[in-house]
Formats: structure tokens, C-alpha cells, sequence
């Protein structure tokens, strides 16, 4: 058997390997004996010499290959040639898997060469990635609803809207975060945006993320709505504010390094953030200017000295804060 696994979602990829190593060593107390794993570049003779091992103690062998077959490209050569022989000759006991962390190409010769074999059930082709653009997020929230069910979870529909927003198209992190709140809960139990709010990273740093975008709109219920929200969830006005400070900065941050003209991966190692915020806070950062950005700055350095100072009543000060950002942005 032949499976090709490619695509550019590493957690779906890594599910899906994982599957086929149960399914194959079903037996665990053979280990890894009958299991090789080769990193591209491969020498096609070792690649056919490992096929060829016969399972020990068991009926399958598991053969791995690592991202090489993306390096084949052009006219094909012997090489390629004599790969193709190994896969129409791999024996019966042997299961051979490419691991592609890219999206292969449709015109990429190994899809002609597999063709044959998958009419007769001998090979599967499997493409693990999300859409782009719009589609993307809408992907997202039905596959952690699915992944949700999966595990016997109820999701409340708010409470997914929150993950996701909480955490991006990080489908590894939102699988983590997702058994994390099946303890929480219980078997059968539902996730609420509350359970989401106690017990995920990020919603945090995602609520201050709203409260900006609505002192950006100049939105004032709202953002003292928000804020009020967020004291209630029990965070201290101090670390309210050291928040706002954080993302503050990241759009300075983002808005400067934009200017130089580099990536928004390199925008994210620079700044130390994760790389799926970058895009979603560059939009913001883009349209704020540079001296409501200074204002801004020292509106929250100003009340951040008075509140250590006891001169004001720190929720109050934040009210106050939000109110004239409202006003200003």
C-alpha cells in the first residue's frame, strides 16, 4: 500500500501519520521494529532496499519518507524512473508513505505515476490544508465543531466563535484547548464562553483585541462594555492595562517594521508574537496614525502612574482612559 500525504497543515498531516502507525502496528509490542523512517534527499536503492524488508514478527512494514518528492522537478530522469519501479513493485507487505509538509502541485509527475495504483486500490492520495482567504475561517469553525463532536462536546456557538478568535487557524492549539475543556466539563458536557474565557490562553490578550477595535471605531458603550466585561472576568485594572500598553506596542512595532518593508514572518519573529496575529493587527496598524499612536502611549502611561500612585481609583482611571481614547482615535 501507497499513501501520499501532503499539504501545509502540519497538525492534519500528523493526525492522519498517526492513524496509519496504529492501523499498521496494530502490535505494540513490537515497538518500531518494523518501522523505518528516511529524510529527503533518498537514495532510491536504500528506499527500495528498506521496502523490501520483510515484517518482523508481523504482517506489515511501515516505511516513512520526509518531504522528498517535492525536490523532484522538470524532465523526469532515471532517478525518478527508478522510482517508480519501487512503487509498482512494493511487496504486499509493505505500506510506503510520503509526507509532504507542502501542497504539491497538480502537474507534479508523482500523480500520474500513482494513478494506476489507485484505479486498484494499491495507493491514496491525501491533501491536508485549509482554504485561503474568506473560506479559511468558515473551515475553521466547522472543523473544531466537528472536532468537538467528536469528543462528545457540546459547543456552545459563542464559545466557538471565541476559540477561534482566541486562538486562529491553529488547528494544533485549538485540539489542545478543545481536551483541555473536555476535562473541564465532563463527558456529554457543553462548552460555554464562559468555561472558554476561565480556561484558554490568549482570550485575554483577544477581549483587549476587541476593545481596541472599538475605541478605533470611536464606539464608547461598547468599549466600556467590553471593559467592564473584562473586570467582571476577574483581570486587574493594572493588568488591563499593562495589555492595552502590549498591543499598543505591537502596532508600533508592526507599523515600523512595515515601513522597512520586510514580511509579515519576519515581522512576527522580530516582535516575538505569533505569526497568525500578524496579518490581523498589521490591518490595524496601517490605519493608525503615528501621533494618535505617541498620544495614545502617553494617555496609558499617565494613568498607568497615577494608579500606582493611588491618586485615582484604578477602574475609574480605566473608564476615564477608554472614554477619552474613544474620543481621540
Amino acid at each position: 500500500m501507497i499513501t501520499l500525504l501532503h499539504g501545509n497543515e502540519e497538525f492534519l498531516i500528523a493526525e492522519a501519520l498517526a492513524d496509519i502507525r496504529r492501523t499498521v502496528s496494530a502490535d505494540p509490542g513490537l515497538g518500531d521494529l518494523n518501522l523505518a523512517i528516511l529524510e529527503g534527499p533518498v537514495d532510491v536503492n536504500a528506499l527500495r532496499a528498506v521496502a523490501e524488508v520483510p515484517p518482523f514478527l508481523g504482517s506489515q512494514r511501515l516505511v516513512i519518507v520526509r518531504n522528498w518528492l517535492a525536490t523532484f522537478s522538470g524532465r523526469p530522469d532515471d532517478r525518478w524512473h527508478d522510482l517508480v519501479d519501487v512503487l509498482h513493485h512494493l511487496p504486499d507487505s509493505t505500506h510506503l508513505v510520503f509526507v509532504e509538509n507542502t501542497l504539491l502541485p497538480e502537474q507534479h509527475p508523482i500523480f500520474s505515476a500513482l494513478s494506476d495504483l489507485i484505479q486498484s486500490g494499491r495507493a491514496t492520495v491525501k491533501a491536508l490544508t485549509l482554504p485561503t482567504g474568506r473560506g479559511r475561517r468558515e473551515a475553521v469553525l466547522q472543523w473544531t465543531r466537528d472536532r468537538a463532536r467528536a469528543l462528545g462536546l457540546e459547543l456552545d456557538p459563542q464559545a466557538l466563535v471565541r476559540l477561534v478568535d482566541a486562538l486562529g487557524h491553529n488547528l494544533r492549539l485549538l485540539a489542545q484547548e478543545l481536551e483541555k475543556l473536555r476535562t473541564y466539563v465532563g463527558p456529554e458536557g457543553v462548552i460555554t464562553p464562559e468555561a472558554v474565557e476561565a480556561l484558554v490562553p490568549y482570550t485575554r490578550e483577544a477581549s483587549v483585541f476587541d476593545l481596541i477595535d472599538a475605541i478605533r471605531r470611536r464606539d464608547a458603550p461598547r468599549a466600556v462594555r467590553l471593559l467592564q466585561s473584562a473586570l467582571a472576568a476577574g483581570q486587574h485594572p493594572l493588568q488591563v492595562l499593562a495589555l492595552l500598553a502590549r498591543q499598543y506596542r505591537i502596532y508600533i512595532g508592526l507599523k515600523d517594521l512595515d515601513a522597512q518593508g520586510l514580511a509579515p514572518a519576519e515581522m512576527a519573529q522580530r516582535l516575538g508574537i505569533p505569526a497568525w496575529t500578524v496579518r490581523r493587527d498589521l490591518q490595524v496598524a496601517r490605519r493608525m496614525r503615528w501621533e494618535d499612536l505617541e498620544r495614545t502611549m502617553e494617555h496609558l502611561l499617565g494613568t498607568d502612574v497615577r494608579v500606582k500612585r493611588g491618586d485615582v481609583d484604578p477602574v475609574l482611571a480605566l473608564q476615564v482612559l477608554v472614554i477619552a481614547l474613544c474620543q481621540r482615535s
